[in-house]
């Protein structure tokens, strides 16, 4: 008797993920994680399904490399304040690095290239947060610019959680037009029946992103010549 595997079409493809720790030392970093991080791992797993579901390998391409461009940009600028912030660190003479008291502990599920580079995105926002500390701590930058700095990345963050989120509403557009609107809910309730952490609704997301905008104050957006003083 032949073998039959449980499940139908819809039950979708065996994912390859692996388990990575996070951990996150800084308070700002933590709460990053809280508003952003969900929604938008959420996001780039329901992009991955609805492209397997539409099966067109340029599109699949087209969408992979417009998602993973914009967490690059967003990292090369994170890149470019680290080596600043390095910079002024040891232009002063600072060695030590903090200590934290309550860092956060995370263990995420790498299901995609990009869930995984988000993941980088946020170790790097944290150690130029470190950076801020201990610049803070050394008395060489005082606390209306830390806390603007802190704001600033935010509000980068946020605008590309808006991004990736916008990503996903265009893939299921696109699922829809090509008739696959169905298998795109069937495959998405067969995740979450399996206890996978979904949010499906990009306007909830996308308001629930501008809420916290909001409770920020106003703030310009980061700029990697800024200086201190």
């Amino acid at each position: 008797m032949a073998e039959t595997q449980s499940g139908s079409g819809t039950d979708l493809y065996s994912r390859p993920s692996f388990t990575q720790s996070l951990v996150l030392n800084s308070e700002y970093s933590k709460r990053v994680h809280q508003r952003y991080f969900k929604p938008v791992v959420s996001a780039l797993y329901m992009i991955d399904t609805i492209l397997y579901i539409i099966g067109e390998k340029d599109h699949i391409d087209q969408v992979q490399e417009a998602v993973s461009g914009l967490i690059d940009a967003c990292t090369q600028d994170l890149l470019r304040e680290i080596e600043r912030l390095e910079k002024l660190r040891d232009d002063n003479g600072v060695s030590g690095t903090p200590k934290y008291s309550n860092p956060g502990r995370y263990d995420i599920e790498i299901v995609s290239p990009q869930v995984s580079q988000f993941v980088s995105l946020m170790l790097k926002m944290d150690d130029a947060m470190k950076l801020v500390d201990t610049l803070w701590l050394s008395n060489i930058i005082p606390n209306d610019k830390r806390a603007d700095t802190e704001r600033q990345w935010q509000l980068r963050i946020q605008k590309l959680a808006r991004r990736i989120i916008s990503l996903r509403g265009s893939a299921y557009r696109e699922a829809r037009a090509r008739g696959k609107t169905t298998e795109v809910e069937t495959a998405t309730q067969a995740l979450i029946d399996k206890g996978v952490d979904l949010d499906t609704d990009d306007g909830k997301d996308l308001a629930d992103i501008e809420t916290d905008g909001e409770e920020e104050t106003e703030a310009v957006a980061p700029k990697s010549t800024r200086r201190y003083g």
